[in-house]
């Protein structure tokens, strides 16, 4: 319970960017390059290509979130350039380890409250909690031991549950061609203290509202965009809502944690490009398409980015 509880909240902290305060939020991945948006040529997804002399890197746009339940998507472009590809370049996630297990458990009594949630929840937001979680089918008791921020996180799991991520997907098939898969991991519980240490109220109450937000939007908008990802109709993968990816700007450290993570992406991406051959990237549409995301840094450095309009 506690390594589930906080990998659930590792998830939030990877999303996260900007100080902890109530405020007008600055949203890095709003803003994306238009001459980017665009529709694949080829079947599936919508890819992209970094070449450097007799080196490639296919870079995948993975999208946001999950995919809703039976929905599948056309896996032969992946499948043919992981066949003689020497690395899959993986995301980055939020690890720990066996060592952790007491900082864990210090940390997961900081997600807990001793009174009731709902009864702590301004009546607005307490009636749309409840509102949600009825439609949910959850009882009150399955979230009344957590501060708002879990609870409203366990909410939308919740709801989605059966939504699926792509990731495992392709890692399976990478092991399948034989490739090598190179993760980046940054140690979970600093970011969860520093993120614990400036949670204030109103923070978490602007989360769970803007987590509200998304739930009552309905399935329907996350259904079209994850529909446009697999066809490879880049406007339509970033089109869902993204109140709570907004909101997560709140968090303290996540400025730092997403600036980390497209840096290191950018050189892992860059490092391939050293190796004759070819590989395979995953990046997240939004990071990479963001006006200093993934494809800018790569540009930046010299390198020739292809986009999937251009074949």
């Amino acid at each position: 319970m506690i390594v589930r509880s906080l990998a659930a909240l590792a998830v939030v902290l990877m999303l996260s960017a900007g100080p902890a305060a109530a405020q007008t939020l600055e949203d890095p991945d709003a803003a994306v390059v238009e001459d980017l948006i665009v529709r694949a040529r080829l079947p599936g997804p919508a890819w992209w290509k970094v070449t450097d002399g007799d080196s490639t890197v296919y870079i995948l746009g993975a999208p946001d979130g999950q995919l809703p339940p039976g929905m599948t998507w056309d896996h032969a472009v992946l499948e043919n350039r992981l066949k003689g590809a020497h690395t899959l370049i993986d995301g980055v996630s939020l690890a720990a380890g066996l060592g952790d297990v007491p900082a864990l458990v210090k940390l997961r009594k900081q997600l807990r409250t001793e009174t009731p949630m709902e009864a702590n929840l301004p009546a607005d937001l307490r009636a749309r909690f409840v509102s949600a979680r009825e439609r949910a089918g959850r009882p009150a008791s399955r979230y009344a031991e957590w501060i708002p921020l879990v609870a409203g996180a366990r909410l939308a799991s919740d709801t989605g549950r059966g939504w699926t991520s792509v990731e495992p997907q392709i890692r399976k098939s990478a092991k399948k061609a034989k490739a090598k898969v190179r993760s980046t991991r940054y140690e979970a519980v600093p970011a969860v203290q520093r993120v614990l240490a400036n949670l204030t109220p109103a923070v978490q109450h602007q989360c769970l509202g803007a987590i509200l937000d998304d739930l009552e939007a309905g399935d329907a908008p996350a259904r079209r965009a994850a529909e446009g990802w697999a066809r490879g109709d880049v406007a339509a993968a970033i089109s869902a809502p993204r109140k709570f990816d907004r909101c997560l700007l709140l968090l303290s450290g996540g400025v730092e944690l997403r600036k980390r993570a497209l840096n290191d992406q950018t050189a892992a991406i860059a490092n391939a490009l050293n190796t004759p051959g070819h590989a395979v990237a995953v990046v997240p549409l939004r990071r990479l398409l963001a006006e200093d995301g993934v494809i800018a840094a790569l540009k930046a450095r010299g390198l020739k980015v292809t986009g999937p309009g251009e074949g």
